[in-house]
Parts: C-alpha cells; structure tokens; sequence
C-alpha cells in the first residue's frame, strides 16, 4: 500500500511529456510570430531613411538651383554635394554615393537622381529592395 502512495506522490510532482511538449511548441509559435514582426520593422527602417534622404536631396535640388548663375538643376548627387554654398545635404556613412545614385551599403534602398540640367530632377527609388 505504501508504495503505490509513494508512486502517486511521484507522479503529482512532475510534469507529464505531453505538457512539456505543448509548452515547447508554444513558446515556438511566439517566437515564429516575434521574428514574423522584427523582419517587418527592418524593412520599414529602410524606406524611412531612403524618404528621409529622398526628402534632403529635393531640398539640396533647390539650393543648386537657387545659386545656380545659369539656372542649372543637379544632374548628379555629386554636383549637389561639390556645389557652393554647400547644401545640407550630408551623405551617411551607410550610404554609397555613385553620382546618379546613393545606396544603402546594407542594400535596403537606392534612390536615383533623374533629370536636371534645365528641368527639375526627380528622385525615385525608395521601394525596399531587401538588404539586411
């Protein structure tokens, strides 16, 4: 009799296989949708800083223009970059700047100058393309 009461008590203070494996396969399905969740804010960074750069190129478009002695527009993110006066317009460590383009050195974005010279540039690029 004694021994199954001690077997009994065993058995009440331990978890079953059964428990154990739907905690494991839980915590697995919040983890799946916390992973789920960062991948999406990753992607959303990315357009941000290319609208943000997008935004400062535009702004740099039109101080070239405004001391342009010809009424020039920039054809190249170079020539905002190299004109006087400087325009605030700073490229970030992260980012490469290839004349026409700037890219995200991780390859979130690029943005790409289209244009200039006597029309106005437009800037066109900030759909994510992936990157890490």
């Amino acid at each position: 009799m004694e021994m199954q009461e001690q077997e009994q008590q065993g058995r009440e203070q331990g978890f079953t296989l059964i428990e154990l494996l739907v905690a494991i396969v839980v915590v697995g399905i919040l983890t799946a949708v916390a992973i789920v969740g960062i991948a999406g804010l990753t992607s959303k960074g990315g357009q941000s800083a290319c609208k943000a750069s997008q935004d400062a190129a535009s702004a740099a478009a039109a101080v070239y223009y405004a001391n342009s002695p010809t009424n020039q527009w920039p054809t190249s993110f170079t020539d905002m970059i190299n004109s006087t006066p400087q325009p605030d317009l700073t490229i970030p460590s992260d980012v490469t700047n290839g004349g026409a383009t700037l890219k995200a050195n991780n390859g979130s974005w690029t943005l790409t100058i289209a244009g200039g010279g006597a029309t106005q540039p437009t800037f066109s690029g900030c759909e994510t393309t992936g990157g890490s």
